[in-house]
């Protein structure tokens, strides 16, 4: 508890690295179970993870142990979401993310992203080159507000806005930045998981705009339980491996 609290104290703008865990399993097959072993070097399977909206890379716990057990190495990324724009955050996450691809370089690479996550990464993606968007093998969204989010025009004043720079984003109006996005020059392969349960954003909010094709599936859980494994680990392997749910 106390580890959670002074999370959100730090600067941030970093990865938390996880290595994966070894396994009997062939590492080309992602498994909903392993059998726990000892930490490796940094293999060739790399996911990267990315919060939502006021919350940190703490959140993503144990979703990050649970893809490390499965074998990836996890890059658990950390940023305060209300310090700056979804643009500007992007920015700084598409330089630290270039960073480690350069350095670690790993064979696949793989995104899961929760909430506000999703349009950062979206965001990304979209001044990534065409090579790069294609080392995306897959990317699943836990819950994203693609469409936007009614929660969000809490956000939509002066007042807030000089405290929160990225909720006023992520609006239902067609003006707000999430409705204007720009398409990437290549999609890779998009699953989202929407909760039926979500009072933030609507299972109909999730999906991409027209003409970005994605894959979605509904499960038993709320916003935030869209980060706890035990709904979502099993979905999330399975499109990797298959690109579809």
């Amino acid at each position: 508890m106390t580890r959670a609290l002074t999370s959100y104290f730090e600067r941030g703008y970093r990865f938390h690295k996880l290595g994966p865990v070894a396994s009997s399993r062939k590492p080309e097959a992602p498994a909903t179970t392993v059998t726990p072993g000892t930490r490796k070097k940094a293999g060739a399977r790399a996911v990267f993870l990315i919060h939502g909206w006021g919350v940190r890379a703490i959140s993503m716990g144990r979703l990050a142990s649970a893809l490390a057990d499965a074998g990836f190495t996890v890059y658990n990324y950390d940023y305060p979401t209300s310090k700056r724009t979804i643009r500007e955050h992007s920015d700084i996450f598409l330089s630290m993310y270039r960073a480690i691809l350069s350095t670690d370089n790993p064979a696949e690479v793989y995104f899961v992203t929760h909430s506000m996550g999703g349009l950062l990464f979206r965001a990304a993606l979209a001044r990534m080159n065409e090579s790069e968007c294609r080392r995306v093998e897959a990317v699943v969204m836990l819950g994203p507000p693609n469409r936007g989010s009614a929660l969000a025009y809490f956000g939509d004043s002066r007042a807030v806005r000089g405290i929160n720079a990225s909720l006023a984003d992520m609006t239902p109006s067609p003006e707000s930045y999430v409705m204007n996005i720009p398409p990437p020059p290549f999609l890779p392969p998009v699953g989202i998981v929407a909760g039926k349960y979500d009072g933030k954003v609507s299972p109909d909010s999730t999906l991409l705009p027209e003409g970005q094709p994605c894959e979605r599936i509904v499960v038993p859980c709320t916003h935030p339980g869209l980060r706890n494994p035990k709904h979502t680990l099993a979905p999330i392997l399975n499109f990797f491996r298959t690109k579809t749910f």
